[in-house]
């Protein structure tokens, strides 16, 4: 993944370390370059492309051979195939609420594909970026939800955005890891009995 270097990830790792030894919490950070690969929609529209512009061409030219128009129809969808799978015609093809409806999924999937729901004190936190989708989300188990109110975290990841459009995504992520951190080590201060149940890196592209 382009924009995080192995500096930029140990300092994500170490902002990881310091929210966990300063609260009770168990914190996980992912970071996937996208939630799915929504194929359904370049074949649409390449059929949708093949289907309407012979029928474009049939009333401009005022009638043409059906051999024709069907070898327009096939070029026309391999074109708009090929035009389709590229990452820009594909990213903007895609309805954002599909993305996002996508990413939510996933993150949810990954919550408890990485046992946050399992912690001893249900206080894991999951902050879950979905880079091609241009989505984040943090999730938290009953232990946080019960005294942490989910407006405060909607507020870190609506100046997490703001931070990725102004600076880069590396910066934001950490940005949000220190915020999640001092509201942690606050509300769930570390207890003498506490030990670490989950990893403390950075989980990068769960989905491959």
């Amino acid at each position: 993944m382009k924009q995080l270097n192995e500096q930029l990830k140990e300092r994500i790792k170490a902002a990881i370390l310091h929210a966990e030894q300063n609260s009770s919490c168990e914190f996980v950070t992912i970071i996937t370059q996208k939630s799915g690969n929504y194929q359904i929609y370049p074949l649409f529209f390449a059929t949708l492309g093949a289907l309407l512009l012979p029928h474009l061409l049939f009333w401009i030219n005022d009638g043409q051979e059906s051999v024709f128009l069907f070898q327009v129809q096939i070029i026309v969808l391999i074109v708009f195939m090929v035009l389709a799978q590229l990452p820009f015609f594909l990213t903007h093809l895609v309805p954002s609420r599909v993305k996002h409806k996508q990413a939510s999924l996933v993150a949810h999937q990954s919550f408890h594909k990485f046992g946050l729901y399992r912690t001893k004190k249900r206080r894991a936190i999951l902050f879950f970026v979905s880079i091609d989708e241009r989505y984040a989300h943090i999730l938290t188990d009953t232990g946080i939800d019960a005294l942490i109110d989910p407006a405060i975290w909607q507020t870190i990841i609506d100046d997490f955005r703001h931070t990725v459009t102004t600076k880069t995504l590396g910066e934001g992520y950490l940005d949000a890891i220190n915020a999640c951190s001092e509201i942690l080590a606050r509300e769930f201060p570390r207890q003498a009995d506490d030990r670490d149940e989950l990893p403390n890196t950075l989980i990068i592209d769960p989905q491959s």
